[in-house]
């Protein structure tokens, strides 16, 4: 089947030898979980750092908090939530908030680490004190963080698709 242009080359003939090449210039072979290679120094200490921060809302103290976050840190609680823009507009927003919670628990259901981004699925736990003047709630979602120099610039967290979400 010819082109517009005559020559001779479809569609489906393009595509394919697109993925030939793409082949090709992996080797001719797809990664299975076992030739993955091994997690760098680098890897494990980003998951740390992650699983750290996670670990240690549990506190509910932002200035514990801080120093995980970069000054110019971007972070956005959920896609329709507003871009919290620094370090100290996260302290100003959550700070307070935190404290008239009675326990902070999330609970890290898996990671994945690939170089400078680290992937968490979490259930995220913030109860309320009795008579208090806020809603226990529970987040099932999935944290995103992006680490440079040692420390969070980029964190955001998507429902989990299907998930029961529980305010109240």
């Amino acid at each position: 089947m010819a082109d517009a242009n005559g020559t001779g080359l479809s569609r489906r003939s393009v595509l394919v030898g697109t993925a030939v090449a793409g082949l090709t210039a992996c080797g001719g072979q797809t990664m299975s979980r076992t030739d993955a290679t091994e997690k760098s120094a680098l890897e494990v200490a980003n998951e740390t750092l992650v699983n750290e921060f996670c670990r240690d809302w549990s506190t509910r103290d932002v200035a514990v908090l801080r120093p995980y976050l970069a000054e110019d840190l971007l972070y956005q609680v959920a896609p329709s939530r507003p871009l919290i823009e620094s370090r100290d507009a996260f302290e100003q927003q959550m700070g307070g908030w935190l404290q008239g919670l009675e326990s902070v628990r999330w609970e890290i259901l898996r990671s994945h680490v690939i170089g400078p981004v680290v992937l968490n699925e979490r259930i995220d736990h913030f109860n309320a004190p009795e008579g208090g003047r806020g809603p226990s709630m529970r987040f099932h979602v999935v944290g995103h963080f992006f680490i440079q120099d040692g420390v969070i610039a980029v964190w955001k967290d998507w429902p989990m698709p299907g998930a029961r979400q529980v305010i109240g």
